[in-house]
C-alpha cells in the first residue's frame, strides 16, 4: 500500500518490503491524548487514555491470534497532524496507523530516498521560482518526469517515500541556506521534513 493511498479500515503494513503478515498500530503518548481526542475521529468515544490503550493493545492481541504480527508504534501527535495536513489524509485511526508505519520505516532506515511532490496550485503560483526545479516543464509533464525517475530508482533497489511539500516553506529554507532552489534541494528538503516528522520528539 502506498503511504498516501490509505484504504479505510485497513491496518498499515510497515513499508520497505516487510512480511505481509505484519502490521503497525499507531499510538500517541498519554499527555497528548486529550488533544488527540479532539483531532482524531473515533477517539472521542474512549473514556480515557487507558481505555484507548486497551483498545489498541486488544487489536494487537486479536491480530496475533489470527497469525498477524502487529507492532505498536508511538508517534508525536503534532507530527501526525502536520503529515495529515500535507498529504490530505483523514484524521482517523487508519491514517494514524499509516503514519506510524511510515515513521517506523524512517526510524529503521528502510526508506532510502524521499521524493517531494508539489500541488498543482503551488506549482502554478511559484512557477518562476521553481524554474530550475521543474526544468520549465508544465505540471503534467513534470509529474511524468518524476514518475520516470521514481521507477528508475526503484528498479535499482531504492525504497522510496513520497512527501508533499509546501513550496513557500521550501523556498524560504533555500533562502536561509543561501542555496538555489533545485530538484536535488527539493528532495533533500522533503527528506529532512520526513525525518523530523518521524521523530518521536518533534521538537
Amino acid at each position: 500500500m502506498d503511504m498516501f493511498e490509505i484504504e479505510p479500515k485497513s491496518l498499515a503494513p510497515p513499508p520497505g518490503g516487510p512480511p505481509r503478515d505484519c502490521a503497525v498500530i499507531g499510538l500517541v503518548e498519554f499527555p497528548q491524548f486529550s488533544q488527540a481526542q479532539a483531532a482524531i475521529a473515533g477517539l472521542s468515544d474512549c473514556c480515557d487514555y487507558d481505555d484507548w490503550l486497551d483498545r489498541r493493545e486488544g487489536l494487537q492481541i486479536g491480530l496475533a491470534m489470527t497469525g498477524v504480527n502487529a507492532a505498536i508504534v508511538r508517534v508525536d501527535l503534532a507530527s501526525f497532524l502536520e503529515w495529515g495536513s500535507l498529504t490530505g489524509a483523514a484524521f482517523g485511526e487508519c491514517s494514524l496507523d499509516a503514519f506510524a508505519a511510515l515513521a517506523l520505516a524512517v526510524r529503521a532506515g528502510a526508506i532510502t530516498r524521499t521524493l517531494a511532490t508539489i500541488s498543482e496550485s503551488d506549482f502554478a503560483t511559484y512557477a518562476p521560482a521553481l524554474a530550475v526545479v521543474t526544468g520549465k516543464r508544465g505540471y503534467a509533464r513534470w509529474l511524468r518526469y518524476r514518475l520516470t525517475r521514481r521507477v528508475k530508482w526503484e528498479a535499482l533497489g531504492a525504497r522510496i517515500a513520497q512527501l508533499p511539500v509546501r513550496v513557500d516553506a521550501f523556498l524560504a529554507w533555500c533562502a536561509c541556506l543561501e542555496q538555489p532552489a533545485t530538484e536535488e534541494m527539493l528532495d533533500r528538503y522533503a527528506q529532512l521534513t520526513l525525518e523530523q516528522l518521524a521523530a518521536l520528539d518533534s521538537d
